[in-house]
């Protein structure tokens, strides 16, 4: 499973940064990282806003985009493509589950060329259960088709099939977020360096908070075993 969006919706959005250095205002790291996190996972563009990243607009473009190089990423796990008729439905199940992270930015500590921000978060447990549930419902699922086709009925079509797995995928985690657990609170501290007179997030640091926000290994280790069983 490839890199999930978020943290390239983050580092996306350094582009639309005016650059604080010589500007003649303070740059305050701490909401700056603030404002990333928050329009990436909160759908919340007002710090955004508030620290020049960028437009109401534009935060809204980077959001919708990310849910979007998301989805694309998680169904491309286990299949090929999203029927239509399903993609706004799963684009809203993973909204909720961004929604629902937790995190808290903390003070930002200022070095040569740099600052160091801590954030403090708990990890969501999410996937797994809902891998769990996946390969229940696709386990039963196999074995009705099996029965179906015992009593002479049609071997569904690829198409079918696709629809059916797509959809057993959205529900199981939509079903997991309702009884969703977190673990021990941690931290993790995100640099932000000074990059061309633009104030950046550490690329690697970002994908690591990125990781531990959610079970995304869970995913990834689901589609494995899956593979392995074929």
């Amino acid at each position: 499973m490839r890199k999930m969006k978020k943290a390239i919706v983050m580092l996306a959005a350094v582009l639309a940064v005016t650059a604080f250095g010589g500007c003649g205002r303070q740059f305050d790291a701490s909401a700056y990282i603030k404002s990333l996190l928050d329009n990436s996972y909160k759908n919340d563009s007002t710090e955004f806003v508030k620290q020049d990243v960028g437009t109401a607009e534009r935060a809204s473009d980077l959001y919708e985009q990310g849910i979007d190089t998301e989805l694309d990423s998680l169904i491309s796990t286990f299949t090929t493509e999203i029927p239509d008729g399903l993609k706004e439905e799963f684009r809203g199940v993973l909204k909720d589950v961004f929604r629902s992270v937790r995190y808290t930015v903390g003070e930002a500590v200022e070095k040569e060329d740099s600052y160091e921000v801590e954030v403090k978060y708990q990890k969501m447990d999410v996937f797994a259960p809902a891998m769990e549930n996946y390969y229940a419902a696709l386990e039963k699922k196999v074995e009705e088709i099996a029965e179906q086709m015992q009593e002479g009925g049609e071997q569904p079509t690829e198409e079918e099939l696709n629809e059916q797995r797509c959809a057993m995928l959205k529900d199981a985690i939509k079903d997991a977020l309702q009884d969703v657990s977190y673990e021990d609170e941690a931290s993790v501290k995100i640099h932000v360096n000074l990059v061309n007179d633009v104030w950046t997030p550490d690329e690697d640091d970002v994908y690591k908070l990125e990781t531990l926000l959610l079970d995304y290994d869970a995913v990834a280790q689901g589609a494995e075993e899956e593979a392995g069983t074929e």
